[in-house]
Parts: structure tokens; sequence; C-alpha cells
């Protein structure tokens, strides 16, 4: 008899993470906490010192608070730990005498300080600090590797290249970002160090200068490299030979380190330059993932622990490559819109995912839409995805006045403080901008929220416009104003996927998901003239539940470098090797041929 797990789909966004979740007898469960890896609610009535009844939206049915960490918003309070949730009354008794009545109505956090994937788990499996988690399939999808990209918070790292390309990441395509630019301003670079090594192989992979591991020993113990945290390795057409890289490998891996990322196993494809910045990469991303996957692994256990790739497909949590996740929740919820798609009898799919930090679009016809290199910050890497369109436009984005004109974004309020009616002390957003025009029922947020909150930040605003301009508008004509604006950023971007492309939106179904899609989904269909809208019953929840519907999927790719009228008869053969190569991947990690299948042969010139 197959044994039963837990299943749990988890897709950590910028705002919130959302959680899924199936017991062994089928009954599915949902929960949403905080990517801050928090829980908020409000103290409804003091009764002691240490002792209060709380807005309780968790639908518990045991304490699993017991050492929890609370503390009140807005307020200098000093952390205390929880000893006892009474799940009945509602009651949360505390470690210390810090309770006043002054106090009733405000917001308070409690936190395990977890990460958010493990605490979304112990909501839905109901399991203490203290306590095991049942036998658990966690499917997970994250933004923590596109998060300390875009943020500058990777590892230091080190890029080992062939002499006289030190400077090949700085030079780049030598493309300007903007051409009419004066004060041009550099690319961001990733590494920490450099260091040379003599060697070269030439264009048909021949060995031209053996590689000097002595050297580079040497060199190893006289530059300062005792804060590297990880090595990326790049040499001159390795992607035909590959043995100097591998024998850097071993080099490294015997002198302790222990994040070494070669550019033939990630990219092995011509173009210096595209594999270096691919490396480094997932050089510079690596310990940050791998620490945050064995942090969650380590409560929920490892063994079917699987992630969610930027193509849409899940790989093993110790086979899987930091380069190849950082649009895995994005990703999910194309997955999870082509299923919804395909219930309803549509192939052709625009998908519309508005969540508090950005605004994720994609185009479906029949199969998703592809690309193999990803711009991401000032970061360019080669590895399959979901080509996805991006927009700074979510429930989080502030939105403000510059003096001049309306703005919405690109900075977001994020999970801490969040929007102004979140009650920490954010600015107006979005949100606020739904909740005061009425477009938003406050009662089914999942955490309470304060609409006297977003009306001072607005009155701010408009108390700032009044002393630019010299003219107040009415609190109406701006709230609309700023609608129209997100609409038409999000519009642009379903633009850019689809009509600039040559593909006309009407003739596409509209997909609107995320916790904020549902407010915009009929502005953006009347601005583009599509006519079919599918509004999913998860849609707050769309991207773990395709998360928890993907495939164990693998691509495998051969680059060719000929004529197209010299490889017409070898393309069968060609298939059939990377087809082997990659099976051969999944029946290492435990699958049985028979259940492996080719989905996909795809060809790029």
């Amino acid at each position: 008899m197959t044994k039963q797990y837990f299943q749990l789909f988890v897709d950590t966004g910028g705002t919130f993470t959302d959680c899924i979740g199936i017991d062994e007898s089928g009954q599915e469960y949902r929960q949403k906490v905080l990517s801050s890896s928090s829980l908020r609610s409000t103290v409804h009535k003091v009764i002691s010192a240490n002792q209060c009844v709380i807005a309780d939206a968790w639908k518990l049915d045991r304490d699993i608070f017991k050492d929890f960490s609370f503390r009140l918003l807005q307020q200098k309070f000093t952390e205390r730990k929880v000893v006892s949730f009474d799940v009945q009354n509602k009651i949360l008794e505390l470690d210390a005498a810090c309770l006043t009545p002054e106090m009733e109505g405000i917001n308070f956090e409690l936190t395990s300080h977890e990460e958010a994937p493990v605490l979304g788990a112990r909501l839905i499996t109901q399991t203490g600090l203290n306590e095991a988690f049942p036998d658990m399939y966690l499917k997970l999808g994250s933004t923590k590797g596109t998060n300390a990209l875009l943020e500058n918070k990777g590892a230091k790292t080190l890029l080992i290249v062939t002499k006289g390309f030190a400077d090949l990441l700085e030079i780049g395509n030598q493309a300007r970002p903007d051409i009419f630019a004066i004060n041009v301003k550099k690319t961001r670079q990733l590494t920490h160090r450099v260091i040379e090594v003599d060697e070269r192989i030439d264009s048909n992979g021949k060995i031209l200068k053996p590689l000097d591991l002595d050297e580079l020993k040497n060199k190893l113990n006289k530059e300062n490299i005792i804060e590297i945290e990880s090595v990326a390795i790049t040499l001159m057409n390795a992607f035909i030979n590959p043995e100097h890289e591998q024998q850097l490998s071993q080099l490294l891996k015997e002198n302790g380190f222990q994040f070494v990322a070669t550019s033939t196993e990630l990219s092995p494809l011509i173009k210096i330059l595209n594999r270096a910045e691919t490396t480094v990469v997932n050089a510079y991303l690596s310990p940050i993932i791998h620490n945050y996957v064995n942090r969650i692994a380590e409560k929920t256990g490892r063994n079917l622990f699987r992630i969610m790739t930027s193509a849409g497909g899940l790989v093993s949590a110790d086979k899987f490559h930091p380069k190849d996740s950082l649009l895995s929740g994005p990703a999910g919820g194309v997955v999870g819109a082509r299923e919804i798609g395909q219930w309803e009898g549509y192939t052709q799919l625009i998908t519309f995912d508005m969540g508090g930090t950005s605004t994720d679009v994609s185009r479906i016809d029949d199969e998703f839409d592809y690309r193999y290199e990803l711009q991401l910050g000032d970061a360019r890497i080669n590895s399959p995805a979901i080509a996805i369109e991006t927009v700074a436009a979510g429930g989080g984005s502030i939105c403000g006045f510059d003096g001049y004109k309306l703005f919405v974004g690109p900075e977001s309020a994020g999970a801490y403080p969040g929007p102004a009616c979140y009650g920490a002390g954010g600015p107006l957003t979005i949100t606020d901008v739904n909740l005061l025009l009425n477009r938003l029922d406050a009662s089914q947020f999942g955490i309470p929220v304060f609409s006297y909150e977003a009306e001072k930040r607005l009155e701010e605003l408009l108390d700032a416009m009044e002393n630019s301009t010299g003219e107040k508008p009415s609190a109406t004509t701006v709230l609309n104003g700023f609608i129209a604006i997100a609409n038409e950023i999000m519009a642009g971007a379903i633009r850019k996927i689809s009509i600039t492309k040559g593909y006309d939106p009407k003739n596409y179904a509209l997909v609107a998901f995320g916790g904020a899609g549902g407010l915009h989904t009929c502005d953006i269909a009347e601005i583009l003239s599509i006519q079919n809208i599918l509004l999913p019953k998860d849609a707050g929840l769309l991207s773990a539940y395709g998360i928890g519907n993907a495939s164990v999927e693998r691509f495998a790719e051969k680059q060719v470098l000929r004529d197209l009228k010299h490889v017409e008869n070898l393309l069968p053969d060609w298939f059939k090797e990377i087809e082997t190569k990659a099976t051969k991947k999944l029946q290492k990690e435990g699958f049985d041929r028979e259940k492996i299948n080719i989905r996909q042969r795809m060809v790029f010139m």
C-alpha cells in the first residue's frame, strides 16, 4: 500500500505567502501569512495585565502559539513570549504583565522566527513549535532569490576567469541602457573579487596552455579571500572542453569551498559573457538560497521537498540551481491559470496575476510561451523560463504626488509596514485606494484593516497637493486617478506580451488572480477589448495551486552551431540524445522510466 503524505503547496511572494494543504484523507486547507513570517491580529479586549481577547482569523482547533513571540505594532513594546492561547475563547496569555486597556483596538504580530513557509505549515497542520510535523510532501515557489538579487543581498562571490578577461563583466556587451543619458551609470557588479588563471583552450576544444593548479593555489593563499562565500568559474571555450573548469572545481572543493559553480554545468553554450553572467548569478545566490531551503527542510523534512522552477516544473530541493528558481512563484500562477482555462475549455489565455508588490502577465496558446535569457535587475541569466512580463503595480504599490503629477509605484510598501490600512504606519497604496473607493470588502481580509489610517494618508496627500499647486482636488478625483494609472500600467504589460508580438488580446480569455486581480480585471479587459474573463475560486492562492499541480520536469538542450541546410537529417538523432540525457536525470532521482514522458520538443534558430 502506498504511503500517504500531508501535501503542502506554498508560494512565497513579496507581501504574502500563500499555502494550500491536503491531508491524508483528501481534506483541503488554505492559509495566507505575511512573507515577513508573521501573523497579524487586533487586541479586542484586555482582560488582565498579561491576558487579552484577540480577533482570531486562523481557524485553529488547538493551541499552537506557545513560545511564539508577541509584539504590538506602532508602539514601543518589548517583545514577549506567548504562554498559551485559548482557541475557544480567543484568549492570549503572555509571559509578563505588559498589557493596558489603552492597547485595545491596536494591531499586534505573532511570529515563530521561522521562514514563512514553515509558519504556514504550522497553521495548516496545527503543529506547535516543539512538535514534529507530519510526514509532508512540500512543493515550494519563492521570490527569495529574486529579492536577494534586486536588493544586492547575495553572497560575497569570487570569479575565476581566463587570463586577460578580469574585466569581462564590467565591460559587458558595451550596450548603454539609456543611449541619450549624459551621466552613464555602470552596471552594478555582483562579484566581490576576480582571479585570472593562465590557461587557454581553442575554439575546437584543443588545450593550447595547460592549467597551472599550483599557480592558482598560490593566488588563493595570497589574495584576501577569507570572506569569500561562493566561487564562479568561467573559462574561455570551456563549453567545448570543460576539463579545466572541472579541475578548478575539484581543487576548490578540496580546499574547503562549499559553493562552487562552473559555467559548463550551468550554461554549456557559446558566448563567454552570457556564461559568466549566469554562473556568477548562480554563485551569488547559492549560499542564500541553499541556507533558506535548509532552514525549511530542517523543520518539514527533506525527502519529499521540491522547488518550482521558472520554467513551470518541479525539481528536488537538493538538485536545483538557484538561477532556475528566480520566477518560480509567477510561473506557478501561469501553470495554475492554464489548469483553470483547460477546465473551462479555453486554450488561448492571458494570465493576469496582481499581487501585493507587482503584477505578472503571460500568454498561453495551448502551451506556455518560453524564453531562454532572463534580465533581472542588473543581471542576465541563461535559464529556461515561462515568458512573464512583470510591472511594479500591485496592491502595495505606493501612490503619491511628485509636485507635478500623480504616480503609482514602482516602490512598494511590502509586507512591513504594508499599506496604510494595515495599521503599521505604512504609506498610501493601491490597496488603500480600493478600500476608500468602496471597491474592497474589509471583512474579507485575512488581517485586520483600518480605513481611517488610509483616510489620514489621503488627507496628507491632498494637503501636499494644495500646498504645491494652490488647489485642493476632490478625494474621489485623486483616488480614481490612481486607479486609472495602475490600470494603464498593467494593460501596457499585457500589450507587450501580445500586441507587440502580433497577437490580439481580444482573442484570448483573461484569467485574473492574485490578491488584487479581481479588483482590476474588468477595467483591464475593457481597455484591451477582451470579452471573456475567468475568475478562479482560489484566485488569491492560484500560484500555490499551480505549484501543487506542476509536474516534475527537466529541460535538456544541445547547441548545434551549424547552417540549417546541414541539420535537417540530424535532428531526430539529436532529439534522441537530449531526451536520453533528461530521462537519465529523472531516473537518478528515483522516477521509473515508464512514468517519464517527453512533453515538448523545440528548435530555436
